[in-house]
């Protein structure tokens, strides 16, 4: 069945392929999408090698949001109740890869209202209810992720769904992780890969090679690190899962940027952009924007590096992931640093202290620290870079990230 219509968005277009007969779908693109074109793309940088790396569309939003709302409206009064709630789980997934989280949470919030009212369907409450925590957990809303991750948890426990447990163990793990409390976000892995032994899942058990590689990276162990990674790129690449390659890609590179090894790292972030554009995956593409502007900045190209950061804020901002807002405002303070703007260097790290503060990410704010003791050092103010200096060591030596605490013990005696 083919649509035909330029203005349905590509999602749209492949629901009503797969949920509405041709009639159903010509009514709905007749009824309900009677609107002009949409507006034009992002604007394109000109005349540069890697303009394409920059051509995101994110004007699409309006619109993808709005057809969203007005085929759920449609297919309530189409779709009997059990290929309904399959439509929503499919909406609600794919609008979490393309960054759409605002309608994501919608149709979640949806979900776990309508099957609340039917006990046979609790264990779609308790996926909804995963997914909510997903989702604020994307956007560093912590206590609301584990809120709802609890409740889960507890219907998941009810209904004697190892896997689903093993789900919020997981994610639980990764929200530790991404605060930077890592001996928690280990237990809760720890617990995945034990529910896991009487319960096999590749695909859970792939997402714990990762978390863990991620752990070991910041840890220095960088060959466990890549062991980990490989492992799991092998098994995700069997099954074409985009998204996940996406992510080992974007891990890997992140391990060969510590590792000083730039060009290995830039051709990693390359195929991971390569693939989350492929599929419009919007969180992975913000991550690597930033991944690569700080690569560029170690490379000394601050031209480079402030247009993949601004980019990156770009994308961020729509996500709202605030974690990664609060990363690109630390490269924008290294990249006026190298520039010798020691007092807008200072005004960015200082805002990306404030904001890792506030979302309670001790990592962040430890490599925060780090880059404010590197800066208060060339402005001779010995006093504030040796107070930055040993905050953030005090959080290395407790995660045993080796590296980084001899890297700064030694600046702590010049």
């Amino acid at each position: 069945m083919s649509i035909n219509n330029p203005n349905t968005d590509p999602l749209i277009e492949e629901v009503l392929e797969n949920f509405f007969t041709e009639v159903e779908a010509e009514e709905f693109n007749k009824s309900y999408l009677a609107e002009g074109p949409a507006s034009d793309l992002v604007e394109k940088l000109d005349d540069h090698s890697l303009k394409k790396q920059f051509d995101v569309d994110l004007e699409k939003g309006l619109k993808h949001r709005a057809q969203v709302d007005l085929l759920i409206t449609f297919a309530e009064n189409k779709l009997d109740q059990e290929k309904f709630i399959n439509l929503l789980l499919y909406l609600g997934q794919s609008t979490i890869t393309g960054g759409e989280f605002a309608t994501s949470l919608d149709i979640y919030e949806k979900l776990a209202h309508y099957s609340e009212k039917y006990p046979e369907m609790n264990n779609i409450a308790a996926n909804a209810y995963l997914r909510m925590g997903e989702i604020y957990s994307r956007q560093a809303q912590w206590d609301l992720s584990i809120s709802y991750l609890g409740k889960a948890d507890v219907i998941f426990k009810d209904e004697n769904d190892a896997k689903g447990n093993a789900e919020c163990e997981n994610l639980m793990g990764t929200i530790f992780g991404d605060k930077g409390e890592l001996d928690r976000a280990v237990e809760h892995f720890e617990k995945t890969l034990k529910i896991l032994e009487d319960n096999p899942d590749s695909a859970l058990q792939g997402k714990i090679e990762i978390n863990l590689g991620i752990i070991n990276n910041i840890q220095s162990k960088y060959d466990e690190a890549l062991s980990y990674f490989r492992r799991a790129l092998i098994n995700f690449e069997k099954v074409e899962n985009i998204q996940r390659i996406t992510e080992i890609r974007q891990d890997m590179g992140m391990v060969y940027t510590k590792k000083k090894d730039f060009p290995s790292a830039i051709s990693e972030f390359d195929l991971a952009l390569q693939a989350a554009m492929s599929v419009n995956y919007l969180p992975s593409v913000a991550i690597i924007f930033l991944s690569k502007s700080f690569v560029y900045t170690r490379l000394n190209d601050y031209d480079l590096a402030e247009a993949f950061a601004e980019k990156a804020m770009e994308v961020a901002y729509k996500l709202n992931d605030k974690l990664t807002i609060a990363e690109v405002y630390k490269i924008k303070g290294i990249i006026q640093r190298n520039k010798e703007n020691y007092s807008t260097a200072e005004n960015y790290l200082l805002t990306s202290l404030r904001l890792n503060d506030e979302l309670g990410n001790q990592l962040n704010h430890a490599e925060t620290s780090y880059e404010l003791g590197v800066l208060y050092n060339l402005t001779d103010d010995r006093e504030k870079s040796g107070k930055y200096f040993t905050d953030a060591l005090e959080y290395y030596r407790k995660i045993n990230a080796d590296e980084e605490v001899n890297v700064i013990e030694e600046l702590l005696k010049e």
